[in-house]
């Protein structure tokens, strides 16, 4: 694939499921390198629009294109050499050791991110005895073992504390140097601090997409919340809040 070919593209994109809206005519393309965060109230549709990439939720209108192609289009095992995936939780359905879960994917290379996740000490750990912090670090680990070409993951700091949430989130960035990253978050003062650019979803729509100072505006911000939202500046980092939490 060209290097200025997008990684993931949402072309016109609707989904519905069970006859609920989940998202309407979303176009959006996602360059090869770079962290894009997904942004947006509850029930935004920024789940939804992984799962699209994932293969998972087929589109009512549209289509979902992976390197061009469709996920159905791929074979399940050249897709999951293409794609990379974090899940909110990090909890595994297996009594693995951190070296079986890095080793799991049939192409896995760990090695590279052993150092930067700071694993080494955990290989022999089973991954239900470790905390929030070192599960995160572990799955991201482990969706990067097969260096895919996309990396997508669905909240994977929620749980954790502000340092491990900063830890995990600077993890990501550097990961998005050599691949593309679309990441689902909540944190705003997280989006604007380590995303390159941002797609600002409300009721299912695309409302905005660029970088993090063109898309964090207060108007769109109360477009895709349905309240005000004040953007503060603390030691030149900006932190959002509602306007009456500040009075």
């Amino acid at each position: 694939m060209s290097s200025t070919a997008p990684a993931l593209a949402f072309e016109q994109l609707s989904l519905a499921v069970a006859g609920r809206v989940l998202l309407q005519q979303v176009d959006l393309q996602v360059p090869a390198r770079g962290l894009l965060g997904l942004v947006g109230a509850n029930g935004a549709g920024k789940t939804s629009l992984l799962r699209a990439a994932l293969g998972l939720l087929a589109p009512h209108c549209g289509r979902v294109l992976v390197q061009g192609r469709a996920p159905q289009h791929w074979k399940a095992h050249e897709l999951a050499r293409q794609v990379g995936y974090v899940a909110q939780d990090g909890h595994s359905h297996w009594d693995l050791t951190v070296h079986e879960a890095l080793h799991l994917h049939p192409g896995a290379r760990p090695g590279p991110w052993l150092q930067r996740c700071e694993l080494q000490p955990l290989l022999g750990r089973r991954l239900a005895s470790l905390s929030g912090g070192e599960r995160a670090r572990v799955a991201l680990a482990r969706a990067l073992a097969h260096s895919p070409a996309l990396l997508l993951a669905d909240e994977p700091a929620a749980h954790l504390d502000i340092p491990h949430h900063h830890r995990l989130m600077a993890l990501l960035h550097e990961a998005a140097r050599e691949r593309a990253v679309v990441i689902v978050l909540h944190d705003l003062h997280a989006a604007a601090r380590y995303c390159d650019r941002l797609a600002l979803l409300g009721q299912g729509r695309l409302l905005a997409h660029g970088p993090p100072a063109e898309v964090l505006t207060p108007a769109l911000l109360a477009q895709a919340y349905g309240a005000p939202i004040a953007a503060l500046q603390v030691q030149g980092q900006q932190f959002f809040t509602q306007p009456e939490a500040v009075a």
